[in-house]
């Protein structure tokens, strides 16, 4: 039986603390150009992610939608029970977080390097950006995705979520961390 999207909400409250303790070393994963410095900007103030509006975070930053990109490791894996609340509550249309939660584990992209001359691949940056998450955690997160794909994922989404469940969202909520 599948997992209902109030039980999910629940299972984020529960796993994620709404408020940081302190700020964040850096909000965003890059400093070049302006994007990511309005991202920046719009979650600098942000302690709390219960209290984020689901509009404004589709939007975020200037109606670009793309703030999950930019934010740090640390701030993603904070924010993102934001963003999985506003999507199981039908609020999110230009925000994407199974992208987000899927890049680098799907698609044929993990063996990929991010620059021809390093070794550390796209599947090594997805390992690194989500390893802080607790197994609560990444066990929620499962659960959000496993509810997408019966709920409303797009043909090429049922397949980038069945390939990151497997390479790694799966092991990763089983893990003892």
């Amino acid at each position: 039986m599948p997992t209902s999207a109030e039980m999910i909400l629940q299972e984020l409250m529960r796993a994620f603390p709404a408020t940081r303790q302190r700020a964040f070393a850096a909000l965003v994963n890059t400093t070049r150009g302006h994007e990511p410095m309005a991202v920046a900007q719009a979650f600098r103030d942000k302690a709390d992610w219960t209290t984020l509006d689901p509009d404004w975070l589709d939007a975020v930053p200037d109606g670009l939608s793309t703030a999950l990109s930019f934010l740090s490791d640390e701030a993603v894996c904070f924010y993102i029970p934001a963003f999985l609340s506003a999507d199981l509550n039908g609020r999110l249309g230009g925000a994407d977080p199974v992208f987000a939660l899927t890049y680098g584990f799907a698609h044929g992209v993990g063996e990929e390097r991010i620059h021809p001359r390093q070794p550390r691949t796209w599947g090594d940056y997805a390992r690194a950006r989500w390893s802080a998450l607790t197994r609560p955690q990444a066990r929620a997160i499962v659960m959000y995705l496993e509810w997408r794909v019966v709920s409303r994922a797009t043909p090429l989404e049922r397949e980038a979520i069945a390939e990151a469940l497997a390479k790694y969202w799966h092991a990763r909520a089983a893990d003892a961390s």
